[in-house]
């Protein structure tokens, strides 16, 4: 399982709107300012489809995550679910 924990400021709701359209993804908002999204597997998201800047994009885990990044460049983020303890 994967966990994305996602500011809610305007500037990360595209990947709150993404993961909406995910299998298998299940999103909360909490009363701390973030959005929680749980996926089961792993979670691709790519920035090309968000429209989101470099910038923005390369701050995408200032919330945090509880997974392990198995992709990370320019366009396409992959996490995936890990056994390791945090």
């Amino acid at each position: 399982m994967v966990v994305l924990y996602v500011v809610d400021v305007p500037e990360f709701l595209p990947i709150v709107v993404q993961a909406r359209g995910m299998k298998n993804c299940q999103i909360s908002k909490s009363k701390h300012g973030y959005y929680r999204i749980e996926v089961t597997g792993e979670i691709t998201l790519s920035r090309k489809a968000m429209h989101m800047k470099p910038a923005i994009w390369y701050g995408l885990f200032t919330g945090g995550l509880n997974g392990e990044i198995a992709e990370f460049d320019r366009d396409i983020v992959r996490v995936i679910g890990t056994n390791k303890p945090l």
